[in-house]
């Protein structure tokens, strides 16, 4: 009778963990975010500081809610720390996701000091992501521009990069809430990185989808803005199992960098959504 009930424990105890199999021990981000450039050399983002504020905590909740058991930690930068020297040395490879919000084009998006930028440029690459880091968002314009962006220079065993091939716009939009309609509630873009963050962890979705669906309920839907996010990367094999890192959901990631070198991985790959009319 003792040996029966210690192989039920035992086997309520492989389902009840069986899920959390592949969720990482540690989850780390680090943020670059600009609302006010040295001597206004850029138009001011004046949620920039918010938007990085903003998926930080939803990470943090997320994990603690879903996945307590995992160590999360965070770095944030603002305005005159964002300078090229720390966004292009080692410290951005030892996390896990990079976010970056600032005014960008595309191949380059700036720093805060004035007419400083990081560069691709033919086969210059001024930053390319590997170390611990497997995701990266980049909240700027264009960055990813369908046509005449390049991005594999970005790659240095990193998964995926977030990005838009268009504008990315900001807002802050008032509007009716509450019983009847009686109280009033603020609408602000960075919803959508908060969103991402739930989509990824709590919700389970790929990390494609998982940002595409925040982009479309908060910057389409309910900001009123043409938009088309994206996701920049590599595919190939990883451990003999065919590896497409668009669909990679949080909690069955690869916790090690990827097809760093030309002849690790089979293809570079692109998705993106066209949500309304998107600013070119």
């Amino acid at each position: 009778m003792n040996k029966v009930m210690l192989l039920l424990i035992f086997f309520a105890f492989c389902v009840a963990n069986a899920g959390d199999a592949n969720v990482p021990s540690k989850f780390s981000v680090i943020t670059f975010a600009i609302s006010k450039y040295e001597k206004n050399w850029q138009d001011e983002l004046p949620l920039a500081k918010e938007t990085a504020n903003a998926l930080v905590n939803s990470f943090k909740n997320n994990l603690s809610d879903n996945y307590p058991k995992v160590s999360f930690s965070a770095k944030q930068y603002t305005d005159s720390e964002v300078t090229r020297e720390r966004f292009q040395g080692t410290e951005t490879n030892n996390y896990n996701f990079v976010f970056y919000h600032g005014h960008g084009g595309p191949n380059r998006i700036t720093m805060w000091n004035q007419n400083k930028r990081i560069w691709h440029s033919g086969d210059v690459s001024e930053k390319s992501f590997g170390g611990k880091t497997y995701w990266a968002l980049f909240n700027s314009c264009r960055v990813f521009k369908n046509g005449e962006s390049n991005q594999e220079y970005w790659f240095n065993g990193i998964h995926s990069i977030l990005g838009f091939s268009s504008g990315s716009p900001w807002y802050k939009k008032k509007r009716n809430c509450g019983i009847l309609n009686q109280g009033t509630c603020y609408y602000y873009s960075y919803f959508a990185e908060r969103d991402f963050a739930t989509n990824w962890i709590d919700g389970k979705q790929g990390i494609a989808m998982a940002f595409f669906n925040a982009v479309n309920k908060w910057i389409c839907n309910n900001g009123g803005y043409g938009v088309q996010p994206k996701i920049v990367y590599r595919y190939g094999y990883v451990d003999g199992k065919f590896f497409d890192p668009w669909e990679e959901t949080f909690e069955n990631s690869i916790q090690k960098t990827v097809f760093k070198n030309p002849g690790d991985y089979t293809g570079i790959g692109s998705r993106w959504v066209t949500l309304g009319t998107p600013d070119y």
